[in-house]
């Protein structure tokens, strides 16, 4: 029995090009598409999908924040995000918020049916370069504005030490100032 697909983008483009891939595979069939968030809750109701493949960033609601919800009403649904980006740290929001993992937009065909076929058995993708305890901790304290002095007292380091976990945290999600760090540490949540 095939894998019972859904596919949530707004761009048409995408969704026509996404179907394209998917009919090379035996294995998979697309079963429907939705180009809004309130579209997708309706037709992941009404055709209980076994994976939905959703985007990320949709006009009336966060991917995010859809994935969550999706993930409230129906468990049995496997999600896997699509994305421009495809930075580790997205990924793993994704997956505490329910989803099988995230692939990026710039991936091969041959990945995403992959993904695909591992998020309907149950998997989960393995996520690159995820930052370590400590880095999500000084990652948390510069949103909450905190100065590297301020951090390294909180956290018992050196602000040499801060500002080492600093670079790595900026080189493994691809921001690259504090304002950008700051933004990102509250889109996560932190």
């Amino acid at each position: 029995m095939p894998i019972r697909l859904l596919i949530v983008d707004d761009h048409q483009l995408v969704r026509e090009g996404l179907k394209t891939i998917l009919a090379s595979s035996s294995d998979i069939e697309t079963i429907g598409e939705a180009a809004t968030g309130a579209e997708a809750l309706r037709l992941v109701d009404e055709m209980n999908p076994d994976v939905v493949l959703l985007d990320i960033a949709l006009p009336d609601v966060d991917g995010l924040e859809l994935l969550s919800r999706i993930s409230e009403r129906f468990p049995e649904a496997h999600v896997l995000m699509l994305s421009m980006y495809s930075e580790p740290e997205y990924a793993v929001v994704a997956i505490e918020r329910g989803a099988a993992g995230l692939i990026g937009k710039d991936g091969s065909p041959d990945a995403l049916l992959d993904a695909i076929r591992t998020a309907a058995s149950g998997g989960s993708l393995p996520v690159d370069r995820p930052l370590s305890s400590r880095e999500r901790q000084t990652l948390t304290l510069i949103a909450q504005g905190s100065p590297n002095g301020e951090i390294a007292e909180r956290l018992e380091l050196s602000e040499k030490t801060i500002s080492g976990h600093i670079e790595r945290i900026m080189s493994k999600v691809g921001i690259h100032t504090r304002a950008g760090l700051v933004a990102y540490g509250r889109h996560l949540g932190l």
